[in-house]
């Protein structure tokens, strides 16, 4: 290899330039991303999935509530929320009333609930059953692939846009784990490009695009053009952000006005990440969890209303999970404990509405916890295959009986 015209080494280059958010992470496509002008835009006008992870493990009974099961106010003589605190489904279940505005969806038919979900011999670490779900793997499989990496390589066709998918957040989730696919950051007008030592580093892109380097600069030629193309094309929707409106003053809705402000503006993403944090509450769980869910609940009516106004409400299907739930009775600390099963939500105009699975025995336990009825990834399945229209055995490894979650057509 001639080094004549090697003026910047790959560590140099990475010393004098850097890709600037709070919390940004760049997949590995800025390893080896060569045809980002003339990718598709899977995402644009098309279907769109956000996916609300619930991280901490949330208390399913006090989420979906049994509230005329005697055993369950048995289970928790200080946490079992009196019936007139929960908003009734059936007779039989009701919300806890901390998510008004989810049950207001509910009745319009935007909301479908999954009973007892989880996944065979449970894992109760956190990092772990994270893990599981994040990788739609068995609890006895470690993957190095995440089930929407899969998706992207598998369904996505060809070499899709970096953009493709989309974390609003610090870190990368494992989801996304074996893709060239994935952005991530938590503030969109803050990705960007930023030169770190001014004419130096303008010199070194001069040398990237003329195409006299040879070698490893083609590397870097390809990391340089991918780079300030994704950041632009991130910029140039952050410059369309409206303002919040009826948004719900939260970290959740702030995040999920950024999903509009995106989705609106004509990012062409296919996948949306969105997190919410607090929910491991061994102690003092009433207080917490109520805030919780009251700030889950009103943070998906915002972006659901505002997605509505704009015309965009039926491409975009909201979908949220939680590692685990907790033990059927309370502890000592008025919290509860790790536990297995819980339920979902599928919410958005796409969603098959009404209580989907069969809501597991607080009779018939594991040891003091809830035996899962519905594998979450019979729910990944049907998301995959009647929403985005994939292959669900490619991105899942299975096939797996669909539950009537997403509306057909």
């Amino acid at each position: 290899m001639s080094t004549n015209n090697v003026v910047f080494t790959r560590r140099e280059f990475l010393r004098t330039s850097a890709v600037v958010s709070t919390g940004l992470t760049l997949p590995a496509f800025l390893t080896g991303w060569r045809g980002l002008a003339q990718a598709e835009e899977p995402g644009a006008g098309g279907r769109i999935l956000v996916v609300l992870q619930l991280g901490g493990g949330n208390d399913g009974l006090n989420t979906l509530v049994p509230y005329t099961d005697d055993a369950y106010r048995r289970a928790r003589p200080a946490l079992a929320l009196p019936k007139d605190r929960v908003l009734d489904i059936d007779g039989r279940f009701g919300f806890n009333d901390s998510l008004a505005a989810l049950k207001g969806l509910f009745d319009d038919g935007k909301v479908a609930v999954v009973h007892g979900v989880g996944y065979p011999n449970p894992d109760r670490s956190h990092f772990r059953s994270m893990d599981i779900w994040h990788t739609a793997s068995d609890s006895d499989r470690y993957e190095t692939t995440g089930w929407l990496g899969r998706y992207f390589h598998n369904c996505c066709g060809g070499k899709p846009d970096p953009v493709t998918g989309v974390n609003v957040g610090a870190k990368m989730p494992m989801a996304f784990a074996g893709s060239d696919v994935g952005v991530s950051f938590t503030n969109p007008a803050w990705f960007r490009w930023l030169p770190g030592d001014g004419a130096d580093t303008e010199k070194a892109f001069r040398e990237l695009n003329t195409g006299k380097a040879e070698g490893t600069l083609d590397y870097l030629r390809a990391v340089s053009s991918s780079v300030v193309a994704t950041s632009d094309k991130v910029q140039a929707v952050a410059r369309k952000r409206r303002a919040a409106g009826d948004y719900p003053q939260s970290r959740f809705a702030d995040d999920l006005h950024t999903v509009a402000n995106m989705i609106l503006g004509g990012l062409p993403a296919r996948i949306y990440y969105v997190s919410m944090t607090g929910f491991d509450t061994h102690a003092g769980q009433a207080g917490t969890q109520e805030r919780l869910l009251k700030e889950f609940a009103e943070g998906v009516k915002a972006f659901h209303g505002d997605l509505a106004k704009a015309g965009a409400a039926d491409r975009v299907l909201m979908m949220s999970f939680s590692e685990f739930g907790r033990r059927v009775e309370e502890n000592a600390s008025g919290g509860t404990d790790h536990g297995t099963a819980g339920p979902m939500f599928v919410i958005g105009d796409g969603a098959a509405p009404g209580l989907k699975g069969a809501s597991p025995k607080l009779t018939d336990l594991d040891q003091g916890d809830l035996k899962h009825t519905v594998d979450f990834r019979a729910v990944y399945g049907e998301v995959v295959s009647r929403w985005l229209g994939g292959d669900a055995k490619q991105v899942l490894g299975r096939d797996l009986q669909p539950l009537g979650v997403v509306r057909e057509g």
